[in-house]
């Protein structure tokens, strides 16, 4: 029975959606974002736990170059967007909504936060003209190459 037990939680464990989630870099290759921001750029993986980040920067990195990063966070849609609507009240003009970012966005600066279904998308993007643009574009390739969305 112990056996059995223990093969059962080895098993949800192993087959949990942060194990099977594809990888931010693996959605939105070096290529794609290049293509976005209009500049070459180099991508970095930082994957652990329930999230994935990759950060594209131009090879020097100069300050000022098209930046960008992107951070999927498994499971934390509803908090992500609950704990931007405290802040909210706060940064009153700051902040704004963008219209045909997954099922709820919201933007401060250079940082967009996106609930699609259970989970946070959230881009950084700077160095360019048109950041509401890019980040369509960005959250286009994300949501074509993630499996449907489940909305809570």
């Amino acid at each position: 029975m112990r056996i059995v037990l223990a093969v059962m939680i080895v098993t949800g464990l192993v087959g949990g959606r942060a194990f099977a989630a594809p990888m931010a870099c693996e959605l939105v290759s070096a290529a794609d974002m290049s293509a976005v921001l209009g500049s070459a750029v180099d991508a970095v993986a930082d994957d652990r736990g329930g999230q994935t980040k990759c950060t594209y920067e131009t090879s020097g990195g100069e300050l000022g170059a098209p930046y960008a990063e992107v951070q999927l966070n498994w499971g934390d849609g509803d908090a992500g967007m609950k704990g931007a609507g405290i802040m909210e009240s706060e940064l009153g003009p700051a902040m704004g909504r963008l219209a045909g970012l997954g099922d709820q966005a919201t933007t401060v600066g250079p940082m967009i936060l996106i609930r699609r279904g259970d989970d946070l998308i959230t881009l950084v993007i700077s160095g360019i003209a048109d950041n509401t643009n890019a980040a369509k574009r960005i959250y286009s390739l994300i949501d074509a190459r993630l499996p449907k969305a489940t909305t809570p």
